[in-house]
C-alpha cells in the first residue's frame, strides 16, 4: 500500500530544507575561506530563494519525466525511460510518484516566495556556516602543523627561526624602506644645490 501523497511531500520538503541549508552554508564557507568574500543578509536570502527555486524546478522536471513514462506505457504497454522497465501494472505507483514530485515542487515554489521562510533559512544557514568556520579556525590554531604544538623539534628550532627573522628578514625590510627615504633626501639636496647655483 502506498503512503499518502501529503505525507511523502512533507518528508520531501524536510529533505529539501536540509539541501537548501547545506547548499547555502557551503557557498558562504567557500567564499569566506577561499575567496575572502563577505555576504550581507539580503545576498544570503537571495541564495536561499535561488536554491529553493532550483529544487522546485528539479522536482517539476522529475514529474514531467514520470508523466512521459506513463504516456509511453499508455501508448505501448511499457516504458524504458529508466533502468527498470515499467508496464501497465506500474501506472498506479508512477502516478503516485508524479503527484509527490508535483506536490513538492508546488510547495517549494511557495517557500521561494515566502519572506519568512527565506529569512529563517538564511539565518540557519549563516549560523551553520559560521559554526563550521569557527571550528575550522580552532582546529588550525591547535593543530601541530600550524601552531608547532608539542613537537620538540619545532620548539627547539623556534628561537633560531625568530632570530633569523629579526636579523635577516626584518633588517632587509627596514633597509628597503630606508632606501626610498634616502633617495628622496638626495633628490631634495640635489634640487637645492641646483637652485643655489
Amino acid at each position: 500500500m502506498l503512503a499518502p501523497v501529503e505525507e511523502i511531500v512533507e518528508q520531501g520538503l524536510l529533505v529539501a530544507d536540509v539541501a537548501v541549508r547545506m547548499t547555502v552554508k557551503n557557498s558562504i564557507i567557500i567564499n569566506a575561506l577561499q575567496k575572502h568574500g563577505d555576504y550581507n543578509e539580503a545576498q544570503i536570502i537571495e541564495m536561499v530563494r535561488s536554491a529553493t527555486e532550483s529544487l522546485a524546478i528539479e522536482r517539476e522536471r522529475d514529474a514531467r519525466h514520470i508523466a512521459r513514462m506513463r504516456g509511453e506505457i499508455r501508448d505501448t504497454g511499457r516504458s524504458s525511460w529508466s533502468e527498470s522497465d515499467y508496464g501497465n501494472d506500474d501506472n498506479r505507483t508512477l502516478r503516485h510518484r508524479q503527484e509527490v514530485y508535483e506536490g513538492v515542487a508546488e510547495q517549494l515554489h511557495l517557500r521561494a516566495a515566502d519572506p519568512e521562510y527565506l529569512e529563517a533559512t538564511a539565518k540557519r544557514a549563516m549560523a551553520l556556516a559560521w559554526d563550521e568556520i569557527g571550528d575550522s579556525l580552532k582546529e588550525r590554531a591547535t593543530h601541530p602543523y600550524y601552531s608547532g604544538g608539542d613537537n620538540e623539534e619545532y620548539q627547539n628550532a623556534r628561537e633560531s627561526r625568530i632570530q633569523q627573522l629579526i636579523e635577516k628578514d626584518l633588517t632587509s625590510l627596514m633597509q628597503q624602506h630606508q632606501e626610498p627615504a634616502q633617495e628622496g633626501k638626495l633628490a631634495r639636496k640635489w634640487k637645492a644645490r641646483r637652485k643655489d647655483a
